[in-house]
């Protein structure tokens, strides 16, 4: 960062399962600084606020320092939240219950002495990347992250459409077999049960179990190991990853056809797959969809891991700075 010249910025904050991500993002949309820190996920609301807040308060400090004037922060949350509140909704899963109506905002704000946003990680995500990552020089897009489940969300001639879809766009509980996988939201054939990380490493587990031949592939192979591995030209990695493909098409067929959209965002970890994932669901996505418009753009996130972050630093920059964020970064 250059401390030669006084600009606004705006902090950037990611609650995320496994880590949590803080960044500064000045009114230009570039990104300055990232710290992550462990997750306490699992552990009480106050503990991952107070994590949280250190992390916000070092920051502004070295924001400060550096002669950026801050003017608040955004919070990137995959737990559900209600922007309006800033509370923590009902979870899905039992053992977060203690986080319902958490007022996550109100505790960062009384700890860092900014006015603080939060909101679905889904549609920062969509945010970011519209504003400062894939989607420039487009009107519209829509986002599908892949990681431990499958989110995503939509901006439609550059408006968010954060209400109009439900706070977090649950793209990954999207039906593909009414008679499939059960899921862990109670119905049966969800998208994400086939298509996350999540989903990948459990059928590349069956498959070593089963394989006969050699693989650079361990018994419990990660995500990441199967992308490498296909990347190097294995072939056990290759045949998960067109499986792969052949699901994320499905959705995407069903996103082509609900929104018509220009472009088609691919975040998360599994983006770094590039075209040998995207190249085959591209092809079968166009070829399946209704012929409504033109041809689809599928481009991976430019930001697979930072786009939730810079999506709610830039909101904040819209909301207390008075930044134009849309003619500033999209024209």
């Amino acid at each position: 960062m250059s401390g030669e010249r006084t600009s606004l910025c705006a902090l950037g904050l990611d609650l995320g399962g496994s880590g949590l991500k803080g960044g500064i993002v000045n009114s230009e949309g570039n990104l300055l600084q990232l710290k992550q820190v462990p997750s306490p996920v699992h552990e009480r609301p106050q503990q991952i606020a107070e994590v949280l807040a250190d992390l916000l308060c070092a920051l502004a400090a070295e924001a400060r320092a550096a002669g950026w004037t801050v003017v608040g922060a955004g919070v990137s949350s995959t737990l559900d939240v209600d922007p309006h509140s800033g509370c923590f909704l009902p979870p899905h899963f039992a053992h977060l219950e203690r986080w319902q109506g958490y007022p996550i905002a109100q505790a960062l704000q009384e700890a860092s002495g900014l006015p603080v946003l939060v909101e679905n990680d889904g549609p920062m995500c969509a945010w970011g990347e519209y504003l400062v990552g894939a989607g420039k020089g487009y009107d519209s897009l829509v986002m599908v992250t892949l990681g431990s489940g499958v989110g995503g969300g939509v901006v439609l001639e550059g408006n968010r459409l954060a209400e109009t879809l439900g706070r977090a766009a649950y793209f990954g509980h999207l039906c593909i077999d009414q008679d499939g996988l059960e899921c862990p939201c109670g119905r049966r054939g969800c998208w994400e049960m086939y298509v996350s990380a999540t989903a990948l490493e459990q059928r590349a587990a069956v498959a070593v179990a089963w394989q006969s031949q050699p693989t650079r592939l361990g018994t419990q192979p990660t995500a990441r190991q199967i992308v490498a591995a296909a990347q190097a030209g294995d072939p056990l990695a290759s045949h998960l990853l067109q499986e792969q493909a052949a699901y994320l098409a499905i959705g995407l067929t069903d996103l082509a056809n609900l929104f018509a959209p220009p472009l088609i965002v691919v975040g998360g970890g599994l983006s770094q797959a590039g075209e040998l994932l995207l190249a085959p669901a591209r092809q079968q996505m166009n070829a399946q969809r209704l012929p409504i418009c033109s041809e689809i753009a599928v481009l991976p996130s430019q930001w697979p891991f930072e786009a939730g972050l810079l999506g709610a630093a830039l909101l904040a920059l819209e909301r207390f700075g008075g930044v134009n964020v849309r003619d500033s970064y999209q024209r």
